[in-house]
């Protein structure tokens, strides 16, 4: 009996090691993968921040061609 249990303690022991360093893995790739995201997101904002200033730049460009356009008229 006592050696049917340490043998079980045993088996339990290795198999909570094995577990733990499953853990640490994948805490690991959580992190990882955490951080890409994270990159990734700001990557997309600024794109879209930089689509929006053009966006806007090309608007007011617009604005002000109109605005030179009609106070450019030649007086006959």
């Amino acid at each position: 009996m006592k050696e049917q249990s340490e043998k079980q303690i045993l088996e339990w022991r290795e198999e909570l090691r094995t577990h733990k360093e499953r853990l640490q893995q994948a805490e690991a790739v959580v992190e990882q993968e955490t951080k890409l995201i994270s990159m990734i997101e700001g990557g997309i904002q600024f794109g879209e921040n930089l689509l929006k200033n053009a966006q806007a730049n090309q608007q007011s460009d617009k604005v002000e061609s109109k605005k030179e356009s009609k106070t450019e008229q030649p007086s006959s």
